[in-house]
């Protein structure tokens, strides 16, 4: 085996085993016979290569029934995580509630927050109900309002570092409410028991954010990661791919978005840094959208 197919074989190895199967030995083939006299593959193609394997894992993710179980128990939870932003208005109405006087000016500005959070809630409780359309509707409108209030004053809401995963999985939580059958049918998935075990994740979360006091401030954040991480999984029917899937849909832009920002801390480039965290929710919500496209687009049934 010559070094430049070790080095296919390595790209190739990114694709789903099943896609490897069917399709590997012929795409390896058609590789070599266009690599010529190189030795290496070529950047443009390795990008290919990489961009193409995220594809087609998913559209293995997002299939049939799978694709609209995971959305849907996304659109169940999703929601419920992002109530953990409310920490921010409990900390002021804190604040504010020890002065003296209690200025109007001051309370309006602590409560400018829970119209955000009483629509996400009243999105989810809608689509629970059964009444789709003005869940979707309602959806969109508090991750407008939340895009809003995050751009208006970060450093209230959230860290520079944090902000675009959370303002990630409204715009996910949005699109999930759209393009599944919503929080019933995710409802009816996952069992009351298991929204009752997210429900309390983010309570615990709230008041370890709010209450906590004394903690260095890295542990304090290991120890909500930790929280999160288990409520997550604990709340999702790992058993099973939809949830799994929708684990990982509900984790990844909490995580991986801190990740970036702190690695990107490390390299001493806070000039690119808003930037950067801040494209990520566009970049990212603009090929989730692109991929179920072109996966319905795909799937349709040929009539000819």
């Amino acid at each position: 085996m010559s070094g430049l197919e070790r080095r296919y074989r390595c790209l190739l190895a990114l694709y789903p085993r099943a896609h490897r199967a069917a399709h590997g030995e012929e795409m390896l083939g058609v590789l070599l016979d266009g690599a010529e006299n190189r030795s290496t593959p070529g950047v443009a193609e390795t990008v290919d290569l990489v961009w193409g394997a995220v594809q087609v894992h998913w559209r293995h993710a997002l299939r049939g029934h799978s694709r609209r179980d995971t959305l849907a128990i996304v659109s169940l939870l999703a929601p419920v995580l992002l109530l953990t932003g409310a920490a921010s208005t409990v900390r002021e109405i804190r604040s504010v509630a020890r002065l003296d006087g209690w200025p109007l000016r001051m309370w309006l500005g602590a409560l400018a927050d829970v119209p955000v959070w009483s629509a996400w809630l009243a999105a989810v409780a809608l689509g629970v109900w059964g009444m789709r359309r003005a869940s979707v509707i309602l959806a969109w409108v508090a991750n407008a309002a939340l895009i809003t209030v995050t751009i208006l004053d970060p450093a209230r809401h959230w860290s520079v570092d944090v902000a675009p995963g959370w303002v990630l999985l409204s715009v996910f939580a949005a699109l999930a409410m759209t393009a599944s059958p919503g929080p019933r049918h995710g409802l009816a998935l996952l069992g009351r028991l298991r929204l009752s075990i997210l429900v309390g994740t983010v309570v615990v979360l709230l008041a370890l954010t709010t209450t906590a006091r004394g903690m260095h401030l890295p542990l304090a954040q290991l120890v909500q990661l930790v929280v999160l991480v288990v409520g997550v999984f604990a709340a999702c029917r790992l058993r099973t791919r939809s949830g799994r899937r929708a684990a990982l849909v509900l984790l990844a832009p909490l995580v991986v978005v801190p990740v970036v920002a702190r690695v990107l801390g490390y390299l001493d480039v806070y000039a690119v840094l808003p930037l950067v965290l801040y494209a990520t929710p566009v970049a990212v919500t603009f090929g989730f959208g692109v991929l179920l496209h072109r996966f319905d687009r795909n799937s349709r049934p040929n009539r000819n």
